[in-house]
């Protein structure tokens, strides 16, 4: 290839790149006061919806698995929602905000939905000066006549603005579906009529039934009825084509008038229908009338939903949500994101915490003693190799047999391990010379007395092994219990990750994947404490063996040079 094509394929690629950035929407941040954000796609071809959705309340769970919720403020009040387009700010509520617990659920005013398009919303916090920016009314659509929640205690309060407030029904279930539930025990929840006005209707909601019994009944108009695992729409003596609703099982129904036809939803998808219009209610909605159970997000509309908004609400709302998913939190300072490491230890729990606090212990205490064996090795080498040196330079042996000569090996020699066994040697000769002298012996060493002496040097290499050894069992049990320390807090974030996930309700990769990542980091942090200390114990060991065989090898020609020179001799001999 030329020189000239070569550089145009350069220039070429250039070109691309270029092409592709600008062409990459690079939105500003909303606002410079809130230092973090976290984008929040919206897949609603995932979800399985297959119409457009014009506007509707979406459920954004907030979890450690896909939030830090150490960088919003304790009650929240700084978060905040912003379009796609990172420009216009969206309504929302609160239902349920838990900072300890690292849980959170908020309604989400999301309008535009459309099947095969992507779509994102920006969560923003992180401003301590904000106040609460959550708009109750203001985030649910006029549609909507009432709206309950069930967060309250007491009777179900509307959340919308119309305050179409339930009479009875003050059980919940703190596990319910979507935070608290309504509890039924046969014992009918009664609604106002006013809710249930002439003409198009939708009523939908979560239900976990217990027993048969009717699920709705709006009185001279139409009731949902559950008998045999079916449900059923009975109006004017009609009844549809009844649909599967086990016990025991979370389900999303929906019941839609349009003027033409009563039509029931199970899950988004169609599972009954009955012809004509409803007729007026006659008295107040009653709500699981006969029926043990628990109901969840019960919503009426004055306009007949389409299908793809119990689509979106079967979808986002249950267990197994599929239809939002969450990209690593920014921050504004860096203009990036916290990077990886930010999310891994944002996303630990406090028992991992803990854990890692263990091994930081462990591997300071590890690296200390490495440290400080190292020195203690590298003086004593050093000592002997200056004591042998001015063992070496001594005179030659005298023969008057007063014993090991005293002689000063300097400062540099004051922790030499071979000093001390000579030191030893020479003392314990000295005391035997001195009971040979009494004796009026020539020579006083007897082989009992070489054997005492050499006792006195094995014992004093012993001591010596012990200062070689001191401490190194801290380097052992990094080895050991550091990997199975991590292993222990990996296996507990990860229990506490799934449980967190199944109690949010949000089933996906991007929920599980930092709270298994960041679990994880317990278990390298192990192999931190235990790599380490695994090489520095095993550069140590061999360093002490080198020092002991030197004990070794210098006790054997003390012990020599005592025997050749004072060992006792038959008398006829030293004559």
């Amino acid at each position: 290839m030329s020189l000239n094509a070569r550089l145009k394929g350069v220039v070429g690629g250039l070109v691309a790149a270029a092409a592709l950035t600008t062409a990459m929407p690079a939105y500003a941040w909303w606002e410079t006061d809130y230092a973090y954000r976290t984008k929040i796609n919206v897949n609603a071809s995932a979800a399985g919806v297959t119409g457009e959705v014009a506007r509707a309340p979406v459920l954004v769970r907030l979890h450690q698995g896909n939030f830090n919720f150490a960088d919003v403020k304790a009650d929240g009040s700084d978060l905040r929602f912003v379009a796609g387009d990172d420009r216009t700010p969206l309504k929302f509520h609160v239902e349920k905000w838990d900072a300890k617990g690292q849980q959170a659920l908020v309604w989400v005013d999301v309008q535009g939905l459309q099947p095969g398009q992507l779509a994102a919303i920006y969560a923003y916090y992180g401003n301590k000066n904000a106040t609460s920016g959550q708009d109750v009314a203001g985030s649910i659509a006029p549609d909507y006549r009432l709206i309950y929640h069930f967060n309250e205690q007491g009777a179900p309060k509307d959340a919308t603005a119309n305050g179409v407030n339930a009479q009875g029904g003050t059980k919940r279930n703190a596990s319910g579906l979507i935070a608290n539930s309504l509890s039924l025990d046969g014992t009918p929840v009664s609604l106002p009529a006013s809710a249930f006005a002439a003409g198009p209707l939708s009523v939908s909601f979560w239900v976990k039934p217990a027993s048969d019994g009717t699920l709705l009944s709006l009185p001279g108009s139409a009731s949902l009825v559950l008998q045999g695992g079916q449900l059923f729409i009975d109006a004017g003596g009609k009844r549809s084509a009844g649909a599967a609703l086990p016990t025991g099982t979370w389900a999303h129904v929906a019941l839609v008038n349009d003027g033409q036809k009563s039509v029931l939803y199970i899950g988004g998808q169609p599972a009954g229908e009955l012809a004509g219009a409803m007729g007026p209610v006659s008295g107040n909605v009653l709500i699981g009338q006969g029926l043990s159970g628990e109901i969840d997000e019960l919503r009426v509309a004055g306009v007949a939903l389409s299908q793809a908004a119990f689509q979106l609400a079967a979808a986002s709302e249950g267990q197994g949500a599929r239809l939002l998913t969450f990209d690593t939190a920014e921050q504004v300072e860096t203009g990036g994101g916290h990077g990886y490491m930010g999310i891994l230890f944002g996303a630990l729990t406090l028992d991992a915490w803990i854990v890692i606090a263990i091994l930081g212990v462990m591997f300071a205490l590890a690296i200390w003693t490495m440290i400080s064996k190292h020195l203690l090795f590298s003086r004593i080498e050093k000592a002997n190799d200056v004591f042998l040196d001015a063992y070496r330079a001594q005179a030659k042996r005298s023969g008057d047999h007063d014993g090991l000569p005293a002689f000063d090996p300097g400062a540099a020699a004051a922790g030499s391990s071979l000093g001390h066994l000579y030191h030893v040697g020479r003392r314990e000769l000295g005391e035997r010379l001195k009971e040979g002298r009494a004796t009026g012996s020539r020579f006083a060493i007897r082989a009992q007395s070489i054997a005492a002496i050499r006792s006195a040097l094995d014992a004093e290499q012993v001591l010596e092994n012990q200062k070689l050894q001191e401490r190194m069992g801290l380097l052992t049990n990094s080895i050991s219990g550091g990997p199975f320390i991590g292993l222990a807090g990996t296996v507990l974030g990860v229990m506490i990750t799934f449980a967190a996930v199944a109690a949010a309700g949000e089933v996906n990769i991007n929920a599980i994947a930092p709270g298994i990542a960041a679990a994880l980091l317990a278990t390298v942090a192990g192999l931190v404490v235990a790599i380490p200390a695994m090489f520095g114990y095993n550069a140590l060991l061999s360093r002490s063996k080198k020092i002991t065989a030197r004990n070794q090898i210098f006790a054997d020609e003390l012990e020599k040079r005592i025997a050749e020179t004072w060992q006792d001799v038959p008398a006829a001999q030293a004559a």
